[in-house]
């Protein structure tokens, strides 16, 4: 899925490219027929002009054919790649009943899905069909975050409203261990050094950043005191700051980073996770696909099954922005951990999951001894069911 955008990316450059000599080429080509009109009409051509004028539109006619070959040809490729990536049989994967008893389920993650991207209007005609009632105080909520984050990401960067309701949630957003408020008052003085108002900035940073400096106040926050003392540095380069050290600090980027963060806050006080779990769970999906296609493939033409079922017979490789909690495989039998079979640690600390521990005490490894206690698979130590500790990652 990755290298099909990246292919994408890489095909709307050439398509631009392509338009634009194309476009020079035929406004070439307009500019000698218009010349060659001219000199018709004074009266002033010789067939020499007008055949140099006709040779020089054919001539353009072949390059704009030529860019015209090129750029079907990269389609046509692209194609392709599409048709190569997408060519999966998914009713080796798929499960109609899989959501036969979870309906009202899926339908309350779309309808929270549309309210936290702030597609109202799409939430209120989905609810509509889906015959569930819209939370006014929901949707209010949902409201004010969505204006909150417009306002961040329109072109003034408007932080007011962000910082205010921050301030106001300030106690309940320390006690999760989220700094945004210093987040936003960081952003907020970048914004006014970028602006040239040095003066307002230093009086800006004096006003909030002590209350994130640590030991000046006996409920102060984790301290920042750090990080102030490096921003307290830009005014040396306030008049260069984009060849200054501090550069990096002034990307665009950093309007999105802040909007993303203040979202997360909010959903995170609602009680609700920092990102969509249905998109979350799409992206999730729309990655392992394709491996889950291949091996049941490969399974099925085996004549061979899965060891459970709901277990992957092969590890999804997800980005870190997926990844919410640890994953256990045990050593042993080279299985996930879940909850029906968990990791347990043995007096000696080393750790198997349980299906695997019950093996061992059955005798079926090497080692195991008939009173019920067994040797460690991976040391001399000696253990039993009884000893056996469940871990929690």
């Amino acid at each position: 899925m990755d290298s099909l955008v990246r292919d994408c990316s890489k095909l709307a450059k050439h398509q631009a490219a392509s338009a634009q000599k194309t476009q020079a080429a035929l406004d070439a080509a307009i500019e000698q027929l218009e010349a060659a009109r001219r000199a018709l009409a004074s009266g002033a051509a010789q067939g020499s002009e007008v055949q140099r004028a006709k040779a020089q539109v054919d001539r353009m006619q072949a390059q704009v054919a030529e860019h015209a070959k090129e750029l079907y040809t990269n389609v046509a490729k692209y194609g392709k790649h599409v048709e190569k990536v997408f060519k999966m049989d998914l009713g080796v994967v798929a499960d109609s009943q899989a959501f036969a008893d979870k309906r009202d389920v899926l339908a309350q993650a779309v309808l929270l899905h549309f309210l936290r991207e702030g597609d109202f209007e799409a939430a209120a005609g989905f609810a509509r069909e889906a015959r569930l009632a819209l939370p006014q105080d929901t949707q209010a909520q949902f409201e004010e975050m969505y204006r909150t984050v417009s306002a961040v990401r329109a072109p003034a960067h408007d932080l007011t409203a962000a910082l205010v309701w921050a301030v106001s949630h300030r106690d309940a957003l320390e006690a999760q261990g989220i700094m945004l408020e210093f987040a936003l008052h960081r952003l907020r003085f970048l914004q006014l050094v970028e602006q040239g108002c040095a003066p307002e900035a230093l009086a800006y940073a004096r006003e909030w950043f002590p209350r994130f400096g640590g030991a000046a106040r006996p409920d102060a926050v984790p301290s920042q005191l750090d990080e102030i003392e490096h921003l307290m540095g830009i005014f040396i380069y306030a008049r260069r700051l984009s060849s200054s050290p501090y550069a990096a600090l002034f990307s665009e980027r950093r309007w999105e980073d802040g909007a993303h963060l203040f979202a997360s806050a909010f959903c995170t006080l609602l009680g609700l996770s920092a990102s969509s779990p249905l998109s979350v769970t799409v992206g999730a999906g729309a990655r392992a696909l394709p491996i889950v296609c291949k091996v049941s493939g490969l399974l099925r033409d085996k004549k061979v099954e899965w060891s459970q079922q709901n277990e992957l017979a092969v590890e999804v490789p997800l980005p870190d922005d997926m990844r919410f909690h640890s994953v256990f495989a045990c050593p042993v039998s080279k299985e996930q951990a879940s909850a029906d079979n968990p990791p347990m640690m043995m007096p000696c600390g080393h750790v198997v999951c349980k299906a695997s521990l019950d093996k061992l005490a059955r005798g079926v490894r090497p080692g195991a001894i008939a009173s019920g206690r067994f040797k460690c698979p991976y040391c001399p130590g000696m253990s039993s069911l009884n000893d056996a500790k469940h871990v929690y990652f």
